[in-house]
């Protein structure tokens, strides 16, 4: 398990990697952005669970990654923003389970190029 945790502050993790197949992170009065692009995902779901307090959770993913967001958000904005598919993902794709938790915070999932 891969542990990201913030208390007024904020956190990058970008370029090439290797997640493990669960990944926590917890942003108090801060901000954690973690970015799958590069990711070498482990074969299955790998789990992301997030939580904000007055903070900010950011992911973001292929535009062919298939992902599944669930969670509470409390006086907060929860957002997926993906391009459209050309084609459904194999059921044995690689993806990501997000589940956040966020109070007077944001969690956003998006893909980029």
């Amino acid at each position: 398990m891969t542990d990201l945790a913030l208390v007024a502050s904020s956190k990058s993790s970008r370029g090439p990697w290797r997640p493990a197949r669960k990944l926590r992170s917890v942003a108090i009065f801060g901000s954690t952005e973690v970015d799958f692009r590069q990711a070498q995902l482990p074969e299955g779901v790998t789990e992301v669970a997030l939580f904000s307090l007055f903070g900010a959770n950011h992911v973001i993913v292929r535009s062919d990654t298939p992902v599944t967001i669930t969670g509470l958000s409390l006086l907060s904005s929860r957002t997926m923003r993906r391009s459209l598919a050309k084609q459904m993902p194999s059921p044995t794709a690689k993806s990501l389970r997000v589940s956040g938790t966020s109070i007077m915070g944001r969690l956003s999932v998006k893909d980029m190029p």
